[in-house]
């Protein structure tokens, strides 16, 4: 039987990138965002402020396997941050969650490491925002549980994207910086986020709710202090 899987804001970004590897793996996909799409068969055009949720429903007429949240928002309202980011994914759970498959559902929605740490370059409300989304697939992972429907977080840090992977070319000077403070020793990647989200939309992570993974390759486990002296050149005489 065909998996049938929905991506808000699949037509971009992580998103795009998400589509594609489901895409590849044999689900059909349905792509949900704002604006038009080249390829308009599976695609559906929907704003997810909308009030008229129904609008959605009505254009998904078969059973559901997997829904991924991949959207955001890029103003600087509050109000507006917390309308796309939180409440529109409320909203579309609530609304699609009787047209979920018993046998085998899941839900993944894309955070961002700024629930956990101070990111610089972000918003309040964009951590706040963050934070929260880790809290909602938590009481969803619970509320919905017994109807076999499961509920996971992913928690990228800066990412090499589509829409960025020409400023992070090999030898670009903050791709050299992030390199080499991440123990893996590499940037990660779109298809990175995307091989977990195939795994968590598979029956290969049946047992797996409610959680949220940190995907940093290591940065998140290095003290801070390690990190600035190891940029400044000020190691303890004694580091091996």
């Amino acid at each position: 039987m065909t998996r049938r899987s929905i991506v808000i804001g699949g037509t971009r970004g992580i998103g795009q990138v998400i589509c594609d590897q489901l895409v590849k793996r044999g689900d059909c996909v349905y792509r949900v965002s704002r604006s038009d799409y080249s390829d308009s068969s599976n695609h559906i055009k929907f704003d997810i402020t909308s009030p008229n949720i129904d609008l959605l429903v009505d254009q998904i007429d078969s059973n559901i396997n997997y829904l991924v949240f991949s959207h955001r928002y890029r103003g600087i309202d509050w109000y507006e941050e917390f309308e796309v980011t939180v409440r529109a994914v409320s909203l579309i759970v609530e609304a699609l969650i009787s047209k979920f498959v018993t046998s085998e559902s899941s839900i993944v929605i894309i955070g961002s490491n700024a629930s956990r740490f101070v990111v610089d370059e972000q918003s309040a409300q964009y951590h706040a925002s963050r934070a929260s989304l880790e809290s909602l697939t938590q009481y969803f992972a619970v509320k919905y549980g017994r109807k076999k429907v499961r509920f996971n977080c992913i928690l990228p840090c800066t990412l090499i994207k589509p829409e960025n992977q020409d400023f992070f070319i090999e030898g670009n000077q903050v791709r050299k910086m992030i390199e080499s403070i991440t123990p893996l020793g590499r940037m990660g990647s779109a298809e990175d986020i995307a091989n977990l989200v195939e795994f968590l939309c598979s029956d290969k992570s049946s047992f797996i709710t409610g959680q949220s993974f940190v995907v940093d390759g290591g940065l998140s486990l290095k003290g801070q202090e390690s990190i600035a002296r190891e940029l400044l050149c000020l190691q303890h005489k004694n580091t091996k």
